[in-house]
Parts: C-alpha cells; sequence; structure tokens
C-alpha cells in the first residue's frame, strides 16, 4: 500500500515536471530560427518601406496641387505653390528633408521654409520624407493657380526618388490642370512610364 501511494506520488511529479514548458534546447532552437526568419525577412521589409514612402509623397503632393486648385476656384483669387528650401537650392536634389510645398495667398512673400509654413493654406512638409532625393524644375520652384481655369501659369514639375535610377515626377498641365505622377524612365511604384 505503502509503495503504490509512492509510485503514485512519483508520477504525479513526473507528469507536472513535463507540463511546466519550454526547455533550454528548445528556447534556444525557437530564438535561432526566429532570428533566422527576421534576418531573411528584413532586406524585403526595408524595401517595401522605402517604396511606400515615395508612393505616399507623390499622393500628399498630388493632393496639395488638387487643393490648391480647388482653393484657388472656391475662394475666386490666384493662389500661390511654393516649393521653398531655405538654402535655395531647390532645382537640386536634395535628401535632408528641410524644404515645403506650400499652397499661399497670391500676396504672400514667402523666402523661407518658416515665412511657407506661416502663410501656407495647404502644406507637405519634408521632414517627413527625410532620405528621399527631391527637387523641382526651375520653372515650378513658384508657380500660379488661376482660379477659373484651375490651371497653372507654368510648364514643370516635382521629380523625387529613394531608390537612383527610379525617379518619379509629379506634373501639372498648363492647358488642363491635370495632375499626375508618372516614372521619368520606366514603370516604378505601380507609376506608369512618363509619355
Amino acid at each position: 500500500m505503502a509503495r503504490e501511494m509512492l509510485c503514485r506520488l512519483h508520477l504525479r511529479r513526473g507528469i507536472h515536471r513535463k507540463a511546466g514548458g519550454f526547455t533550454l534546447l528548445e528556447m534556444l532552437i525557437t530564438i535561432t530560427l526566429m532570428a533566422t526568419i527576421i534576418a531573411v525577412a528584413a532586406p524585403s521589409f526595408s524595401s517595401y518601406i522605402d517604396s511606400n514612402k515615395v508612393k505616399q509623397l507623390a499622393t500628399e503632393m498630388e493632393w496639395v496641387l488638387v487643393q490648391a486648385k480647388s482653393e484657388a476656384v472656391m475662394r475666386n483669387t490666384k493662389l500661390k505653390v511654393h516649393f521653398v528650401r531655405d538654402d535655395t537650392n531647390e532645382t537640386v536634389y536634395q535628401t535632408d528633408g528641410a524644404w515645403v510645398l506650400a499652397v499661399t495667398d497670391e500676396a504672400a512673400t514667402v523666402n523661407s521654409i518658416a515665412s511657407a509654413k506661416a502663410a501656407a493654406i495647404a502644406l507637405v512638409d519634408g521632414k517627413d520624407f527625410k532620405h528621399v532625393a527631391i527637387k523641382s524644375s526651375s520653372t515650378f520652384v513658384e508657380q500660379t493657380i488661376d482660379p477659373v481655369r484651375a490651371t497653372t501659369n507654368k510648364l514643370g514639375n516635382f521629380s523625387f526618388y529613394k531608390e537612383s535610377g527610379k525617379d518619379l515626377k509629379v506634373i501639372m498641365s498648363q492647358r488642363t490642370g491635370r495632375i499626375r505622377t508618372c516614372g521619368i524612365s520606366g514603370d516604378y511604384y505601380n507609376y506608369e512610364r512618363c509619355s
């Protein structure tokens, strides 16, 4: 009887011990597998994030231009779109994020990022897009939106890229006011090649 009782106690302890969790070896194997999976997935995840950053910039620039057209028509007054950098290198690719694309009244004086932010009706801030190279064509540094036709007074574009050679540009048609984004030398980030 005592022997049976002793066997039952040992069995209970043995069962209890097995249900306790991972052993050290199982934990090491699990951590090694997870580290391998993360190391393999990280580069593709990084390129996915970069691709989305470029798409987000294209979308935000398009929507600021659409808002500029709508505001000009609604207010029945000319508005200006400014691409501003404090170092005045708007026509050279820069990746520091120190720029803004601002929509202002025609009478507003814009000569710095601070003055653009103060006068802005709508704004895209470059600090949200650091490491994305961006520039403006010389004619698009400052442009006026006509309130009657909702078109720009100049022909030009904004160009940008995250990966060199995969440049996109946002174009606003001078005649029709159509805004579109396209790849400069090919199909990139789900945008067709510019024609």
